[in-house]
Parts: structure tokens; sequence; C-alpha cells
């Protein structure tokens, strides 16, 4: 009995041993006051300005929004930005592409050692340069296309007419765009031409496959945009005699404008009021799910 007592005392003075251990250990592990002289008070906000190095510099300056930027310095710079477009593309990224490879055309090309492949002589170096403002030129009458396609239909049925006066305007964009892109291909080919006289050719083969078809007469945009050309004038004619027969506008839309704009002028219109939806009413009465039918038993 004396014996169990005892080492159960002995259990009882270990426990507190190792109690008193954690306790001194927890304690030296935490650091005293003075190693926190600054103690943070309130919320960062980045456009705030900070007292730095004795006056008051913005945050923007000392920790920048964006901490790697890129600047475009040669024409192959921003050949790898804007040479392709996105899966997803809208007329806003085609109008940036057409604006970027525009001005890239008055950038300097790189060292010819840091260019898009091998380069020994000044010949090469020459008609590289010349299959790159090739293929720009061809880039920007490409875009210029994708663009009057949008405001272009394949066919013109008899029931688009009736949005005649929608259907002038959006053909005129068209037309327009398709006529900007011809000087585009014009000087496609030029360039292609003067890269054709050299008799090798460089580790581009997409681009001197192009230049190979353009010379061959195989690649013709100049038939393809003159094709959009003709089948545009020939819809406008279509939608100007019905208009001219119609009216400008035509009597149906001007009719309708009316209705919408007196609708909203008569003393008495109120606009439905804003309130907590309510159910349909015919809805509570019905179940949720239709009520089990079991056929009739068998006679």
């Amino acid at each position: 009995m004396q014996k169990g007592l005892c080492l159960f005392l002995i259990a009882i003075s270990i426990l507190l041993v190792f109690d008193r251990l954690d306790a001194q250990t927890a304690i030296s592990r935490a650091l005293p006051d003075p190693y926190y002289p600054q103690k943070p008070t309130g919320e960062l906000k980045l456009n705030y300005y900070y007292d730095r190095t004795g006056r008051w510099v913005k945050f923007s300056d000392w920790i920048p929004f964006q901490r790697r930027k890129f600047t475009a310095r040669h024409l192959e710079d921003i050949y790898l930005l804007y040479g392709g477009l996105p899966s997803s593309y809208q007329s806003h990224d085609i109008k940036e592409r057409i604006y970027y490879l525009g001005r890239s055309l008055s950038y300097p090309f790189r060292h010819p050692s840091l260019s898009f492949c091998k380069i020994e002589n000044e010949d090469q170096y020459h008609k590289y340069r010349l299959l790159l403002y090739m293929n720009i030129h061809k880039l920007i009458m490409r875009s210029f296309l994708r663009l009057g396609s949008q405001y272009d239909k394949r066919h013109l049925y008899f029931h688009d007419l009736d949005f005649a006066d929608d259907l002038e305007i959006s053909f005129l964009v068209a037309r327009s765009y398709y006529r900007q892109a011809l000087p585009f291909w014009e000087s496609t080919v030029r360039y292609a031409k003067e890269a054709h006289q050299y008799p090798f050719e460089l580790d581009l083969p997409t681009i001197e496959s192009k230049r190979f078809l353009i010379i061959k007469g195989e690649l013709d945009f100049g038939r393809i945009i003159q094709r959009h050309l003709n089948q545009i004038e020939a819809k406008l004619a279509a939608v100007k005699e019905f208009l001219d027969r119609e009216g400008r506008p035509r009597p149906v839309k001007k009719s309708i404008q009316k209705d919408i704009e007196s609708l909203y002028e008569e003393p008495g219109f109120k606009p439905f009021p804003l309130g907590k939806p309510v159910l349909d009413p015919e809805w509570k009465e019905k179940p949720l799910f239709p009520p089990l039918t079991f056929p009739p038993p068998l006679q």
C-alpha cells in the first residue's frame, strides 16, 4: 500500500516538473516589447501618402503597382505582341491590332544578332526586313477585312429589307473598311517582289511560303477584296432601291418609333413599382409534384 502511494506521489511530481518546463519554454520563446517598437495602427491604403526619408512620398513611387514592365522598342517587339488575335476577339481588339502594327512600321529593327532567324550578311538582313514589312502589311489588310465582315452580310434576303435603314449604314461602313484594305495589299505585293529578287531563303518558312504564293499569283487578296466590293455595291443598290420606293426613314419604322415615344409621354403612364417579388397565386394551389396515379387493376 505504501509502495503504491509512493509511486503515485512520484508521478505527480514528474508531471509538475514538466508543466514548469513547458511554462518556462513558453515564456522564453516570447520576445519582450522592446523588440516591437513600431506597432501598425489603422489600414494601409495604396494611393495614400506616407512619410518616407523625411518627406511625403507617394506609395506607388516606392512600391510600384506593376513589378515588371515591358516597353516595346523595336518592330519585332510589337510584332510578337500583336501578330495574332485572341480566340474570341472583338472589334476593339482588331482596331488595337491595326493601330499598333501600323505604328511598328516606324520603329527600328532589332540588332541582327537578335532577329527572328540567323543573319550572316547585309543582303540577308535586307531581305529579312522586307519580309517583315510584307507580313505586317498583310496582317493589317486582313484586319481591315475582318472589320468589314462584321458590318457585312453574306446573303441579302427579302425579309432583311425590314431593316433596310440600318443595313444601308452597315453596308457603307463595311465598304469603307474594304477600301482601306486595298492599299495595304498593294504594299504587301510590292515588298514581296522586292524580297523575291534575292536568290536565297531565310529560316522563316511560313513567311517565305507566303512570299512565294504571292509572287506566283496563288495568293491574291486583291481579287478577294474586289469581289467583296462588288458584292457590297450590289447589296447597297438593292437596299437603296427599296428605300427610294418606301421612303427614308421607312413609314413602318417611323410609326414604331412614334408609338414608343407616345407610350412614355402619356399623362397616365406609370412605370412598374419596384417591390418584393410575389409568387403567382395560381402556383400556390398546385402541388410541387403531381400525385401518383396507378392504372386500375386487371379484372
